[in-house]
């Protein structure tokens, strides 16, 4: 089961968080587990926040996993508000779901 949530910015962009739940209940969610891609008000695709243009790419080459998906959140423009809610959304969807 895949689980998105799509936020529209007041900027015009456009953040899509994506979750796909390995073990049921085993583990809760956390932010590391998310996908995060987003969208610019005149693009038509949705892309990493980071990209080979972003001047933080090569630095993400030096970190680890874990550290690659916070500053990918940090960089969309998330609130860390917008990312509890959808934590507590996405494990609400999961226990209805088992």
């Amino acid at each position: 089961m895949k689980l998105e949530k799509t936020f529209l910015l007041p900027t015009g962009r456009t953040v899509k968080i994506i979750a796909e739940p390995t073990a049921k209940n085993e583990i809760p969610f956390n932010k590391e587990d998310f996908d995060i891609l987003i969208k610019e008000p005149k693009e038509e695709e949705f892309h990493p926040p980071i990209g080979e243009t972003h001047p933080k790419y090569w630095k993400l080459k030096k970190l680890n996993p874990r550290e690659v998906k916070l500053i990918e959140i940090k960089y969309s423009g998330l609130s860390e508000k917008q990312i509890r809610n959808t934590l507590k959304e996405f494990e609400k969807i999961r226990a209805s779901v088992n």
